[in-house]
């Protein structure tokens, strides 16, 4: 009885040190047990930049790290189309994105997104801190001829003048940023913007037990490895995104915006979990600003 026990012992810890490494993103086929290996470790970079381009060294960690693994397999080509389809309907609808316009996507990733929002609008700008990401994009996009895909390494818009857009868009960027950066970014999108152009930030609800289930990861991770992770996700509440989006000159479309304090009342199939917990503001600019 005694070896039995301690058998069965053995094996859920050992099922429990599996269960912990594919959270971490080490497990089979990861070359090594370096932390430098790990998904989202401290050692892939202490700025933004290095970070996705560590990231996004081949296809298959890009993909990963745009996407997660929203169908509980690394995203294929296939997979991580549908994963972006939803999502730009959605987006594409809020913003009321038209023929005439021209549209930005600060942090395009790979493109998983633009390749459905490019079709609907005149000219489809993305932009990525990575160059190995806009790299890959370039590739995925190829067949647009109304993207233009820039690489920038400061968290600001200054790559475009003043009123250069209808429509603005960050999925899933602001939430990987330091708040300052994250409200620098608020501020550049109303410039960058036309007069009466329209904005979409997405956030985590620190407030949703999801929301604060990634808040904690990041620390009981930062913990571990005694460093704080470049990428790590930064929760917000809904009074918060409120106050800076309108505080950086917009005016927010309450029949729009999903910002209650905890549970949103989505108009929509949500594309994945995730968005049970987040929060979106859309925002239009303020006349004059």
């Amino acid at each position: 009885m005694a070896a039995f026990l301690w058998l069965w012992y053995n094996f859920i810890m050992g099922l429990l040190e599996r269960v912990r490494l594919a959270v971490l993103g080490k497990g089979k086929g990861d070359k090594g047990d370096s932390p430098k290996h790990e998904l989202w470790s401290p050692e892939l970079g202490h700025d933004y930049q290095s970070f996705w381009d560590k990231m996004a060294e081949d296809r298959d960690k890009a993909y990963l790290a745009v996407a997660g693994k929203p169908f509980g397999e690394p995203a294929t080509e296939e997979t991580l189309s549908e994963h972006g389809r939803d999502t730009a309907r959605i987006i594409a609808q809020a913003l009321d994105v038209d023929k005439e316009d021209r549209v930005l996507e600060v942090g395009v990733g790979v493109g998983r997104i633009a390749e459905h929002l490019a079709p609907l609008c005149k000219h489809f700008t993305g932009m990525d801190i990575s160059e190995n990401m806009v790299r890959i994009a370039r590739e995925r996009l190829s067949r647009f001829d109304n993207v233009t895909l820039r690489a920038h390494d400061r968290s600001d818009l200054s790559l475009f003048p003043d009123g250069s857009f209808e429509k603005i868009f960050f999925q899933v960027v602001l939430i990987h940023l330091d708040r300052e950066d994250a409200f620098r970014y608020m501020q550049e999108a109303a410039r960058v913007l036309a007069p009466a152009g329209r904005a979409w930030f997405q956030f985590y609800n620190l407030l949703h037990p999801k929301g604060f289930s990634e808040f904690k990861f990041a620390i009981d991770y930062m913990v571990e490895k005694g460093a704080k992770t470049r990428g790590r996700v930064h929760c917000y509440t809904a009074p918060e995104v409120r106050f800076l989006v309108e505080q950086a000159g917009f005016k927010i479309r309450e029949d729009l915006s999903c910002l209650e304090m905890v549970e949103q009342g989505f108009a929509f199939e949500i594309p994945d979990r995730d968005w049970e917990f987040y929060l979106i503001a859309v925002g239009e600019k303020l006349e004059g600003g």
